[in-house]
């Protein structure tokens, strides 16, 4: 998928930090074992992120087997012992690589990106395959897809527009997991808005990102085809930060875990979102990385009740030391 959810053991405690790694370790592993072990190249945090939601959202949390339970990266499942959340996960990473991959070169006409399509076109039927048993509306995906080309072509642009198919294919796979995973009723609904959000932030994300490079190297730019400035796409990224949180908000998941996962997109958006402080407002930095929203690394009565969240989730009014981040700096002060 698109990378915003790459995850930090901030402050966590020994069994969430090995939850988390059962997740990203378990996603890989599942896609070693499905659709071989090159294919875990395209392990992306995002993924690993559906396959945490799905988990949650499930009647019954899954047991994992000893495979996965290894810190050894050559122990794989046996296809009995997969989880229904990993094994819909790896099935939607595989799929959404191709995706990306073809987009690319159709984009630059790279003859070494359609060779890499070619080698991994087996995997890449297995991976739809996987999913079309499943129900999953394939054909659907495929004609979004298909639409991002034509969409860059059209005489008059608008981001949303650019956005929708990218918007569209999420909506679909978020959705379709908590179906196949036996989500409670209107769970489905609330992820398909979750994905739409979470595909236009990814859309919008990889344009300020691409923005230079696709000029120098003469690739098709959301941001610059419709006259956008990074500081307008912050904004808006901001605007869907916000309804993605309510989406997420919605879930019947652990209120902790909430808190986890806004913290991940909060920390992971920070440089897109040209974030200011407020005089009475710390938002602290983790060393090298950007600014550490994990939810619990500041004391507990450092948030104004006020906030939504009640987290430190860039609106806290902290002034205690961030006793899990190593601090480096204050942002903005």
């Amino acid at each position: 998928m698109f990378g915003l959810m790459r995850a930090c053991s901030c402050n966590k405690s020994s069994e969430e930090r090995e939850l988390q790694r059962l997740h990203y370790c378990g996603t890989c592993k599942t896609i070693g074992r499905l659709y071989g072990q090159k294919s875990r190249l395209f392990l992306n945090y995002d993924a690993v992120f559906l396959g945490e939601l799905l988990t949650l959202l499930q009647p019954r949390g899954p047991e994992f087997a000893r495979a996965y339970l290894s810190r050894n990266c050559l122990a794989l499942p046996r296809h009995d012992e997969i989880p229904m959340a990993l094994e819909y996960a790896a099935a939607a990473n595989v799929v959404l690589a191709r995706f990306k991959l073809l987009d690319h070169a159709a984009d630059t006409g790279s003859k070494l990106v359609n060779l890499a399509a070619r080698i991994y076109s087996e995997e890449f039927s297995s991976a739809s395959e996987a999913l079309a048993r499943r129900g999953f509306p394939f054909e659907e995906l495929r004609t979004w897809m298909s639409l991002q080309f034509a969409r860059e072509r059209e005489p008059k642009l608008s981001i949303e527009r650019l956005a929708e198919p990218t918007a569209a294919a999420t909506r679909l796979v978020f959705r379709h997991g908590a179906v196949t995973i036996g989500a409670p009723p209107g769970t489905a609904e609330t992820m398909a808005g979750l994905g739409t959000t979470f595909g236009e932030i990814a859309y919008l994300v990889d344009a300020i990102e691409d923005q230079t490079k696709d000029a120098e190297t003469g690739e098709f730019n959301a941001l610059s085809a419709t006259g956008m400035t990074a500081a307008q796409a912050g904004e808006l990224v901001a605007t869907k930060r916000d309804a993605f949180l309510q989406h997420l908000n919605a879930l019947p998941i652990d209120r902790k875990a909430k808190r986890d996962f806004a913290g991940r997109l909060e920390s992971n958006l920070a440089r897109f979102l040209f974030l200011r402080r407020r005089p009475d407002q710390v938002i602290y930095v983790r060393q090298r990385r950007g600014p550490c929203f994990c939810g619990d690394c500041c004391d507990a009565i450092c948030c104004c009740e006020a906030i939504q969240w009640g987290d430190c989730l860039g609106s806290c009014c902290c002034d205690t030391l961030c006793t899990g981040c190593g601090i480096l700096r204050s942002l903005g002060g």
